[in-house]
């Protein structure tokens, strides 16, 4: 009898397909044994629906918000997903089509309207997308949805009901925030994301929303900008997915794919883009880190360190040790989108040529970044403190190597 060896990768592409709601919690197949000690639940967000009618959505970001709840109690493990019930998408239900232009699909005007009506469509301005598929994060008592846009949806974690959504424009100087915040032990929360100043200046505005608050108030409405970071181009901002906090800093990495606003004020209203279609990248930027204090809070514009151009967007780690700041990145060699080889065409594809397709993507590497706090050292003095830092740091691992190995033996 010939066994069966299921491909590694076999069953890749239902990631990519649109599945329905759960009516209630069902049970979760479970291998091996849970510890005792864990229980809880677990939310995560991702696509659900890749199309909507006869119109499909092209970039994996396009798919439709819906939210995933594992429940975990004693040796049993259930199972429960809701759809965020957006504008993106109540309007995309009702009308069934794509109404808002998502991160790599176009949201055309309504085909049965006449063409005064179309015409006048594309000069409302730009309709921002509250598509909250990314992440979940507590912010106070409650629990909201996000994306990368201005708009984040609070949700009620134990029913996955959406309750409403909220325009952070109302109460912060910025034009969208990233997906990935630090919440301090207290509850506070810092984000980052860029804003226009005077004489359509470009900035990035790092912000803080307070913890829960006494009299139940939404710390929402108390958030506030600590801080102000300097764009390198007047127009064009670095894209922003994920920023570094240590216990006293701000860490920002400002990268060369850039978002190219005349493009996107113009060619959105006139003829219709999408996020995608706004991005472009500098070759000759390199990438630019900066740094801030947290308190006071302050940007440090002596502190600027320049290294080749990588994309990035997930941040390790970010820690002081020894007067410097360590930076732990998952980085993309070079200056090539990565989200330029994430449309739903190309992942469909059959295994050989997703492989291929991601053999010619920028390649990824763990990197780490050592940044002196005390620049005004001379160069020799400085070497021989980065020399001792890293000696330091050998010491550290050998010492954790020889612990794991008595360990595990």
């Amino acid at each position: 009898m010939v066994s069966r060896v299921e491909h590694p990768a076999a069953g890749y592409r239902k990631i990519f397909e649109t599945v329905e709601e759960l009516n209630e919690p069902i049970p979760a197949e479970i291998t091996g044994v849970i510890p005792s000690w864990l229980s809880g639940s677990l939310l995560r967000m991702g696509p659900g629906l890749f199309e909507v009618g006869d119109e499909p959505f092209h970039h994996l970001f396009d798919g439709q918000a819906l939210m995933h709840k594992f429940d975990l109690k004693g040796d049993q493990v259930t199972y429960f997903r809701k759809f965020i019930k957006t504008d993106a998408y109540v309007r995309a239900m009702t009308e069934n089509r794509v109404v808002i232009t998502e991160f790599g699909t176009v949201a055309y005007p309504d085909p049965c309207k006449n063409v005064f009506s179309r015409f006048f469509t594309y000069f409302r301005g730009i309709e921002v997308t509250d598509n909250c598929l990314v992440n979940i994060y507590p912010i106070g008592e409650d629990f909201y949805a996000v994306t990368e846009t201005n708009y984040i949806t609070k949700v009620d974690p134990d029913s996955l009901e959406t309750l409403k959504k909220v325009d952070l424009c109302k109460y912060l100087s910025i034009n969208g925030v990233t997906a990935h915040p630090h919440t301090e032990a207290d509850g506070t929360v810092y984000n980052i994301g860029n804003c226009f100043g005077k004489n359509m200046s470009l900035a990035y505005n790092v912000i803080k929303i307070p913890p829960a608050q006494k009299d139940k108030s939404d710390p929402i409405e108390k958030s506030q900008v600590v801080v102000q970071l300097p764009s390198s181009e007047r127009l064009k901002p670095s894209y922003i997915h994920s920023f570094g906090i240590t216990e006293n800093y701000f860490v920002f990495v400002e990268q060369p794919v850039k978002i190219n606003l005349l493009k996107f004020l113009s060619a959105w209203s006139v003829r219709g883009a999408t996020y995608m279609d706004c991005f472009e990248s500098n070759e000759s930027m390199g990438t630019w880190f900066h740094l801030a204090t947290k308190e006071p809070a302050g940007y440090m514009k002596s502190h600027k360190y320049r290294t080749s151009a990588f994309n990035l967007f997930h941040h390790i780690n970010a820690y002081e040790d020894q007067g410097f700041i360590v930076v732990d990145l998952c980085t993309w060699k070079g200056h090539d989108f990565v989200y330029n080889y994430l449309y739903l065409a190309n992942l469909r594809e059959e295994w050989d040529e997703v492989k291929k397709a991601a053999m010619r993507a920028p390649q990824p590497e763990v990197r780490r970044y050592v940044l002196p706090l005390d620049i005004h050292r001379t160069s020799e003095a400085f070497t021989e403190e980065l020399d001792s830092y890293w000696d330091s740091v050998t010491h550290r691992l050998a010492l954790f190597s020889c612990q794991v190995t008595s360990e595990g033996s």
